[in-house]
């Protein structure tokens, strides 16, 4: 199984390399987000290729290794740890001492096998010295569902995802999974400070990616045209209201920073074990 453990927005561009030596954009693009539709990915994706062409959301099989050229890294942003408001548990601190003391009696859900949620839930695990059931679904919906009715304790999930249901009261925020407090929830402390585990920080990122081999110059125009759009103050707006941070990396940075992270998942996959659903 190959898992990075990231949120990846793939631009399938839907001519040949020599047929965009004409110049971008002369070809409809299809944008592939491989989540299902209405998860942050998907809205993120949405937000940027409406503005660079009209997108095309569908699941495709692919290599997001070799397959793929980086272009921009669109954003990052922390996961949310949520429990049901019942749960006795006040703070980080306090639910790290509860499931310490009671070994696999509690349970955590994720969007699937492998997906960072469950990553990130993995890497918690490990750090706070602490275990507990992983309960998989397909998709966050679900998985958020069942911690709401109380089938589940507790999940990692984006702040777009369950700010709803906390300002409800139906979820428990506790902390933020970022090393500095996310700019959407300044009130919330992050579980390094929270839970004195420090050195946590797992983040989800969202990004555009193009088939290898097509030129570098092509690459670089529609880097610089996604990062035209990310500076507009009311798209920072927008995503800052999803509980993302825009990101400005390019080409080669980018580059860098999807090897550190294939190094970084690939570690945590083989130490959790993780199987693909």
């Amino acid at each position: 199984m190959r898992n990075i453990g990231r949120l990846l927005v793939m631009l399938a561009l839907a001519a040949t390399s020599a047929a965009f030596a004409q110049g971008y954009p002369n070809r409809p693009i299809k944008v592939i987000v491989p989540w299902p539709p209405g998860q942050t990915t998907d809205i993120a994706a949405r937000m940027v290729s409406e503005k660079l062409a009209p997108p095309n959301v569908q699941k495709v099989p692919y290599d997001p290794v070799t397959d793929f050229s980086p272009i921009s890294q669109f954003t990052n942003g922390p996961y949310v740890l949520v429990t049901h408001p019942s749960f006795p548990a006040a703070n980080v601190k306090e639910f790290i001492s509860l499931l310490r003391a009671n070994p696999d009696k509690y349970s955590y859900s994720s969007s699937g096998s492998g997906a960072i949620s469950h990553l990130i839930s993995e890497v918690f695990l490990s750090m706070a010295k602490i275990t507990a059931t992983h309960v998989p679904y397909k998709g966050s919906a679900q998985a958020l569902t069942d911690v709401v009715g109380g089938q589940v304790t507790y999940t990692f999930e984006t702040p777009a995802t369950v700010l709803g249901h906390v300002k409800a009261g139906r979820l428990k925020a506790l902390g933020v999974s970022s090393a500095n407090r996310a700019i959407a929830l300044p009130e919330l402390p992050t579980i390094a400070e929270a839970g004195d585990l420090p050195g946590f920080d797992m983040r989800g990122w969202i990004g555009l990616l193009a088939p290898a081999g097509i030129p570098r110059e092509l690459r670089m125009r529609l880097a610089t045209e996604s990062r035209k759009i990310l500076q507009a103050p009311e798209m920072r707006e927008r995503f800052i209201a999803l509980g993302l941070e825009p990101a400005g990396l390019m080409l080669d940075e980018f580059a860098d920073f999807l090897k550190k992270q294939n190094n970084r998942y690939a570690s945590i996959v083989k130490q959790a074990n993780v199987k693909a659903d």
